[in-house]
């Protein structure tokens, strides 16, 4: 049988000590980090808005004297884009090309296929869960379309 504080759960047993237990101060803790980024990444967002949209005086009223062309506010979201419609472009082509033919027969089997393995139906007792095997092609092909003959 259990002891009594080894049946309780991990939260009940911090309850008891009074105080939760504290992230090591030597480190960041993650939360911290997520702020930060998130604020960043509201900032930035921010900040690119502003450059693209605000007319030129604006910007110097606002004390921004040096900045980019504005044809790169679209232009790198574009780029952006583009590059990542190629990438999944290249990413099925890649998969097209390291997959074999539909046309081989490795598609069908290969020396890793296992065959169902024999119960013996012979006993009245409740058979165990068979262990994962292939189906063979031609079962699948009797399941899906019939016996041919019947036609």
């Amino acid at each position: 049988m259990q002891s009594d504080a080894a049946a309780r759960s991990p939260r009940q047993t911090v309850r008891v000590g009074g105080r939760r237990p504290t992230a090591d101060p030597s480190r960041g803790s993650s939360e911290a980090y997520g702020f930060v980024g998130s604020i960043a990444a509201v900032a930035a967002a921010a900040a690119y808005l502003a450059w693209a949209y605000l007319p030129e005086p604006w910007l110097r009223f606002l004390g921004v004297t040096y900045y980019t062309a504005r044809h790169w506010a679209l232009a790198v979201p574009s780029l952006l884009l583009v590059a990542a419609a190629q990438g999944m472009v290249l990413y099925m082509a890649s998969n097209f090309l390291l997959a074999p033919a539909p046309t081989c027969l490795a598609t069908i089997s290969d020396e890793f296929a296992r065959e169902p393995a024999a119960c013996g139906t012979e006993t009245r007792e409740e058979k165990p869960i068979e262990a994962i095997s292939d189906i063979g092609i031609d079962k699948i092909n009797n399941l899906m379309f019939g016996n041919a003959s019947s036609n």
